[in-house]
């Protein structure tokens, strides 16, 4: 059983789903400046940073919204 951490909704899991399906990996980063970052990571791709989980999910949204 999958449980939901508050402030995420189904939408947003279906969200990940989505991204997994691509090969997508959402990860919780310390950068080298020990500045916390979300990233998506996909093999050696570039990976793009966010400060948080909420802006990392908006763009993968909007991306996925753009490649459908």
């Amino acid at each position: 059983m999958q449980t939901m951490r508050p402030g995420i909704s189904q939408q947003t899991d279906e969200l990940l789903a989505r991204a997994n399906a691509l090969g997508f990996v959402l990860a919780r980063h310390e950068a080298p400046n020990g500045q916390i970052v979300w990233e998506w990571r996909r093999g050696d791709e570039p990976r793009p940073q966010f400060a948080t989980e909420r802006v990392a999910r908006h763009w993968m949204s909007e991306w996925l919204d753009r490649t459908a």
